[in-house]
């Protein structure tokens, strides 16, 4: 269509560049050098850079919209030697200034410019830097950069790494650019970018100190000013890196906020006067923990260093309480169960082993296998072994005690004094393994007296496959909408359960008991009947039928086994 044609000139307009962006995009790339220009007059020399176009391509179609341009502008073609004629001669005052903030439509030509992004790509990129506060836009819609992007880019540069630079990544897109033209394949080209950003992350990780010095330069400590938190206590703990005391202070809130019921309560830190240092404490009323063995001392964290704080129900925390360090709680340690952990570290989740607050399992950051309820969803859960005060079990990492989802639980025998499980290949199962999934083994080390004495101190085994586990120890998989639970009276059920076992006819049964008394027991007529437990029952023949059983009284093991008579004595 002629664009003469259309008597709307602003539908004129629209086809217009609807046409030229068009036939743009068809076109072949401009062509042009970045020039640094050198005049000599005399005894003086005149600098100039700027680009030397030498195909324009696209932007013969695309003009006026677009220019290409960088320095002072675009400079006249020359040869090395030529002369040229000035046409004004001026002198002017100025000095150098920053390069003013630029808008998303600059940054999005610059991104296409430096060849990093893509068109399905570069707006989620400008997306994140927003969403990650790197950068924010003004009321004239240009881009600022915060101090948290600031740091950043400090940060990475004091590591020899300039992040913010395109290289990295548009050598990344370069090569995936030949593969898809078909020059490369994916094989020769993942080597090299994964080693190269294995050695940059390798490289940031082992000198994060950089990146913390930076942020620390653009922000203030936590609780370091006094307009940004009131002091509420004075000396309440042990600081861990300089040994000062602690003061304990509150972030915001005030007057107005607690007259209001629905606000959320306001933050707790401790900040200490002599070091600077400032740890926020989770939710809950505070208190300073000393050792319970010398009250005159207080209870230090054998990893840090700092005093050991009670949270108690208050502030919108409404549970029983629990132990956590406060620099252990915000900056979670690796190596005793904080790489299980995204944030907010207490004591049951540690592994540290002579800490008596300690709670934590050993391989609790390793997945056991994936989880069965959460298979095929968006957030696909793992199932992790976990200890509480009630045992070991094994439970989805989408069940936690805030907002879990997943209920899926496998308790574990109670029978264990402790479970672990490790990464590697002697821990997988090659029964219940495939291609999909990994299934890692369990290993138990047994109470003394709490399994017969046929069975070794330590045992290895799936509970997906293993028939003893299941069987022997009773350990039972939930099913989809069932919850599975122990019952906190479980030593009294078994007990009942036993009871009406005696005198029982053509079954077989297998029961667990607890009893501080030795009592006198029969086995069932035509049955079979298995006992294990602690402090079992002294044990007659059967009549008529088999009997065999193992049980503990209050000293040691006895065995019965019965012959075609009946059982034996004990």
């Amino acid at each position: 269509v002629d664009p003469g044609t259309i008597p709307d000139p602003q539908q004129r307009g629209i086809y217009t560049l609807v046409v030229k962006h068009y036939l743009a995009c068809c076109s072949r790339d401009a062509m042009g050098k970045e020039t640094v220009l050198t005049v000599k007059m005399s005894s003086e020399e005149f600098t100039a850079k700027g680009l030397m176009i030498l195909e324009r391509n696209w932007l013969e179609i695309y003009a006026p919209w677009e220019r290409w341009s960088t320095g002072q502008g675009e400079l006249p073609r020359l040869q090395i030697g030529s002369r040229v004629m000035p046409s004004s001669l001026s002198m002017k005052e100025g000095r150098t200034q920053a390069p003013p903030p630029i808008s998303e439509v600059e940054l999005i030509s610059l991104m296409d410019r430096s060849g990093i992004g893509t068109d399905a790509t570069i707006a989620q990129h400008i997306a994140t830097i927003q969403e990650r506060e790197y950068a924010e836009k003004d009321n004239g819609q240009k881009f600022l950069p915060t101090k948290l992007g600031i740091a950043l880019v400090e940060g990475y540069n004091s590591m020899g790494y300039q992040l913010n630079k395109p290289d990295l990544r548009r050598e990344m897109e370069a090569e995936c650019n030949q593969v898809a033209a078909g020059r490369k394949s994916k094989d020769e080209i993942m080597g090299p970018i994964l080693a190269k950003m294995r050695e940059c992350f390798q490289r940031a990780s082992a000198e994060a100190h950089k990146l913390d010095a930076a942020v620390a330069r653009n922000f203030s400590r936590l609780g370091a000013t006094d307009n940004a938190a009131v002091t509420l206590q004075q000396n309440f703990s042990i600081c861990g890196d300089c040994n000062g005391l602690l003061d304990l202070k509150q972030r915001g809130g005030g007057q107005q906020q607690q007259r209001n019921q629905n606000a959320r309560a306001p933050t707790k830190i401790l900040y200490c006067t002599t070091c600077a240092a400032g740890l926020e404490l989770p939710r809950g009323a505070p208190s300073p923990m000393v050792d319970p063995q010398n009250r005159d001392h207080p209870f230090r964290c054998p990893i840090c260093q700092f005093q050991v704080v009670r949270i108690g129900p208050g502030d919108g925390y409404t549970g029983n309480g629990y132990q956590t360090c406060p620099k252990c709680y915000a900056d979670a340690p690796a190596d005793f169960g904080g790489a299980a952990t995204s944030g907010n570290f207490r004591c049951f989740n540690c592994t540290y082993p002579t800490c008596s607050l300690s709670g934590g399992t050993a391989g609790g950051d390793v997945d056991v296998y994936p989880c069965p309820f959460c298979a095929g969803g968006s957030d696909d859960g793992r199932v992790r072994l976990r200890k509480t005060p009630r045992g070991y079990l094994l439970a989805c990492s989408n069940n936690s005690s805030v907002g879990g989802r997943c209920q899926y639980t496998v308790w574990l025998p109670k029978e264990a004094k402790e479970v672990s499980v490790k990464e590697g290949e002697h821990t997988v199962c090659r029964r219940c393994s495939d291609g999909a999934r990994t299934v890692r083994r369990l290993k138990f080390e047994w109470k003394q007296g709490s399994v017969p004495p046929h069975f070794d101190r330590h045992h290895i085994g799936c509970v997906l496959c293993d028939e003893m586990l299941r069987q022997d120890m009773n350990v039972r998989l939930p099913q989809m909408n069932q919850v599975a639970s122990r019952n906190r009276n479980a030593s009294t059920s078994a007990n009942r359960s036993t009871a009406q076992t005696r005198g029982g006819r053509g079954g077989n049964t297998s029961t667990s008991w607890s009893s501080s008394q030795p009592r006198e027991g029969r086995s069932g007529r035509g049955g079979s009947v298995r006992g294990r437990g602690r402090g079992g029952r002294a044990g007659r023949s059967g009549r008529g039928g088999r009997g065999s059983g193992s049980f503990s009284g209050s000293n040691d093991w006895w065995n019965s086994s019965g012959g075609p008579d009946g059982g034996g004595r004990g």
